[in-house]
């Protein structure tokens, strides 16, 4: 029982009805406002770091870029091709090291060997250029007979010059080595 009339009902029904419904777009508003002032900083960080992610992406690709990972593939391309002619003149090179100890072996005690310059001359021969300095000229020819009985060598040429002085001889020995003891073909 009411003690309200009817016409009355009908107006406090409407009132309590629009009470609520403000009462829920208010709270809804509310709502909406502090879910955005929750999420601001969410969403900036969000957009921030996406800008920083790209940007990050950005210059990573332009290193890669500068790399040129191409004109390196080329470069170890030549590198290996230098590697394998060298290998290819090796290959065709004979020793050395055994002619030397030879003229150092034969030397005798009172022969100083100062220095062996090796050269090819026209024919193909390969010769070596011996200079050093011998105490009495009798050693020098002794050592000089000592290197043409010695089979890697063609011919021990000596100057004249060689034998004008009977003592602290400076001499020069021109030697061809034989063929098959030395060569030399360079890649073509």
């Amino acid at each position: 029982m009411s003690f309200v009339a009817k016409n009355y009902k009908k107006e406090f029904r409407r009132e309590k009805i629009l009470r609520i419904l403000i009462g829920f777009a208010v709270n809804l508003a509310v709502a909406l406002m502090v879910g955005l002032v929750f999420m601001l900083p969410s969403y900036f960080i969000l957009v921030f770091s996406k800008d920083d992610v790209l940007r990050r992406l950005q210059a990573a690709e332009e290193v890669f870029a500068r790399k040129e990972f191409k004109n390196l593939e080329e470069k170890i391309g030549g590198i290996n091709a230098r590697v394998s002619v060298f290998e290819k003149n090796e290959s065709r090179r004979g020793e050395l090291a055994p002619l030397f100890r030879k003229l150092a072996e034969n030397a005798p005690d009172a022969v100083r060997l100062v220095s062996i310059n090796v050269s090819k001359d026209a024919n193909g021969f390969y010769t070596m250029s011996v200079q050093g300095e011998a105490e009495r000229r009798d050693e020098l020819l002794k050592y000089i007979d000592k290197l043409e009985s010695v089979s890697e060598f063609a011919s021990v040429d000596s100057p004249v010059a060689n034998l004008l002085k009977e003592t602290k001889t400076l001499f020069t020995l021109n030697i061809k080595i034989k063929p098959e003891a030395y060569k030399y073909e360079p890649a073509k």
